[in-house]
């Protein structure tokens, strides 16, 4: 999917509502698809999960707030499609072979300045709707003497052409997941993202004006890794085609992006992610 800016013209009147069930659905739904499809024939069908989460209110807030996610994966046309919330990639590869490859995308919400001192920070306060557009490279092979245990790994690289922040991020993840029972599945994920200049001096650089504005420390952060994190998941499947899902993510801000006084003063480098939902399967 390649968006323009011709499709968001201005990012900030999106409703807010949106904006939240969105951004759930980008921190909750990670390692949903392949968690339940590892024994669907996807020739078959697909899937849909619909849920709701917990999360910070935007990336190194400290306070929570409670929005809806949903997920979808299914075959079209031979391709693999996962949309999981805002992140979606579509494998080109087919199943036949354990590599993965091709299009993704990530869309990041609009950050609202509710907190005074972030928005006398003006343009650093409230960034723009973020549309991310890159690839991937993967793989996915059965692995232990676990029942039905699967090892995968990707990396995913993408930049924002919308102008937003005009920045690059780089997400290599290593995921494992088994089939306890026939109807109880759990899985594990970590993940790192690098994040280029124009990334970290988007959502975490506070300029001389914005200091003196917002009362906040002048700050200039660099590239690097902005962040580390690890979550644990569940299925509970009740029938062939209904169940409950259930996950629980923490993210540690890193370097630059922990050092920023937007984090150290108004938010915290320790984010924490959990919620649950149904699925179904067609």
């Amino acid at each position: 999917m390649i968006f323009s800016r011709t499709i968001v013209s201005s990012t900030r009147d999106l409703p807010k509502p949106l904006c939240l069930a969105l951004a759930g659905a980008l921190v909750l739904a990670g390692g949903t698809a392949p968690l339940m499809a590892q024994d669907q024939d996807e020739d078959d069908g697909g899937f849909v999960v619909i849920g709701a989460a917990s999360l910070p209110e935007f990336e190194g807030a400290d306070d929570q707030q409670i929005v809806p996610f949903a997920v979808t994966r299914f075959n079209a046309f031979g391709i693999g499609v996962e949309v999981e919330g805002l992140q979606g990639r579509f494998n080109i590869l087919g199943d036949d072979t354990i590599w993965r490859a091709g299009p993704a995308f990530s869309l990041s919400p609009p950050r609202d300045a509710d907190d005074p001192r972030l928005f006398a920070l003006g343009d650093r306060g409230e960034v723009d709707f973020a549309v991310e557009v890159g690839g991937y490279v993967g793989f996915e092979t059965p692995f232990g003497g676990l029942k039905e245990g699967t090892l995968s790994g990707h990396i995913f690289a993408r930049h924002d052409v919308l102008g937003a922040h005009n920045g690059w991020l780089v997400t290599p993840e290593i995921e494992y997941f088994f089939a306890v029972n026939r109807m109880f599945r759990v899985g594990a994920t970590a993940n790192l993202t690098w994040a280029s200049n124009d990334y970290m001096d988007s959502y975490f650089g506070v300029t001389a004006e914005g200091a003196g504005a917002s009362g906040l420390a002048e700050f200039n952060p660099g590239s690097g890794i902005k962040d580390v994190g690890a979550a644990l998941y569940s299925i509970f499947s009740f029938s062939e085609q209904w169940g409950v899902f259930s996950r629980v993510a923490y993210n540690r801000l890193l370097g630059d992006a922990a050092d920023s006084s937007i984090v150290t003063d108004i938010g915290d480098k320790n984010q924490l992610f959990y919620g649950a939902g149904i699925f179904y399967r067609f």
